[in-house]
This record gives structure tokens, C-alpha cells and sequence, in this order.
């Protein structure tokens, strides 16, 4: 009998504009959402800022920690930039600082697993823009680096400080400047983004 489809492919034009719209859409999704892709873009982004940011972090903290005698400080431009060696118990900008040495630790290894794992699933899922991609890379580049010194010395290497007449930046290292510039990345991206992709 003629006219009948015998395949899928046969089938197609008898079906729906709405099934077929579904099935090509899906076609799409499985394309674009491909692991090989994802972690194509994954790998950049680690190779270009996250490992980067992690070298120049512990090379930076290296060598202050092995030339510069702890809490001393060197003007770099004066009453505005200094070098200043520091080991700092908390996180960015000694938050947390207080709380006690047992609680702390776990704590701050808790968070920094939590927030690596999540971090990565963010910069490999499809969806993400590569914009926001650098961002989490950012991000991901300075929680790595603190967590190594919270891991290797049980305290953080810090030693920026920003400083001008009565005004007083906290002491801080390359890895919070890359949280920090993540961070801002992030915002002005969700910021000028359109209302339609912000509820993705």
C-alpha cells in the first residue's frame, strides 16, 4: 500500500508542526549540550586564567614568605603601596578570622570543595557565557590558591596593602584580587544582560 511511512524518517513530514519542532529543538539541545565541547571550553579556561592565577599566586606568596620577615612592611609607592607579610587565619580580607582554629579549618576546607566542584559545573555547563565563563575561572583561580595555603601552612599568605593617609585597604593577596575581579565580572555581566537571559 503507498502513502504509508515505514521508517521515522518516512514519517516525519506526516507528523505534527509541533512534534517535528520538538524533535529538531531536541536534536539541537543534545548537539550544543555535547561533553566533548563542554569540556573542550572547561579545559581553556583552566589552561588560560584559572592555573595561571594559581601559579602567580603561590610564586607571589613564595617569595614573600622566604625574603621578607613576618609583619614587616616595604614601601612599594609611598602612603599608598606597601608589601606587607602577613598570615592571615580567615578568608578574603581576614574574614572569619575570629572564629576558633578547629572550626575554621573545616569550615574554610568544607567551603572551598563546595565551591570548586560548583565552579567547575558552572564553566562546563553549555549554557554559561563565556563572559561568565572567565569570571568563574577567576573565581575558581583564587579559591584554589587559598586553599593550597590553608592546606600547606594552615594560614593564608597575605601581603598587598593599600593604604593612604586615614584610609586603610586590608591586607590581601593575588588570589582575593582574583575572586574580587571574578566577582565584578560577573555582576556587570548579569547587569547588562537582557531580562530574558537572566532568567535562563
Amino acid at each position: 500500500m503507498t502513502g504509508i511511512p515505514t521508517s521515522a524518517k518516512d514519517a516525519a513530514p506526516w507528523c505534527a508542526p509541533e512534534a517535528a519542532m520538538g524533535s529538531a529543538l531536541a536534536t539541537d539541545v543534545a548537539d550544543t549540550g555535547s561533553v566533548s565541547w563542554s569540556l573542550r571550553r572547561l579545559c581553556t579556561m583552566l589552561g588560560l586564567i584559572t592555573l595561571p592565577i594559581v601559579a602567580l599566586d603561590q610564586l607571589t606568596k613564595s617569595y614573600v614568605a622566604s625574603h621578607l620577615r613576618l609583619y614587616r612592611t616595604h614601601a612599594i609607592i609611598r602612603n599608598w603601596l606597601d608589601v606587607t607579610y602577613t598570615l592571615n587565619p580567615g578568608a578574603a580580607f581576614s574574614l572569619f578570622s575570629t572564629m576558633p582554629a578547629a572550626v575554621r579549618g573545616i569550615f574554610f576546607l568544607v567551603l572551598s570543595c563546595v565551591a570548586t566542584v560548583a565552579l567547575l559545573v558552572l564553566i562546563t555547563r553549555a549554557s554559561t557565557s563565556a563572559s561568565s565563563c572567565a569570571g568563574f575561572a577567576l573565581i575558581l583561580g583564587g579559591t584554589l590558591g587559598n586553599l593550597i595555603d590553608r592546606l600547606m601552612r594552615g594560614r593564608v599568605v597575605d601581603f598587598i596593602y593599600f593604604h593612604h593617609d586615614a584610609f586603610s585597604y586590608p591586607v590581601f593577596n593575588v588570589a582575593d584580587s582574583a575572586i574580587t575581579i571574578g566577582v565584578a565580572t560577573i555582576l556587570i555581566v548579569t547587569l547588562m544582560s537582557s531580562p530574558a537571559q537572566r532568567l535562563r
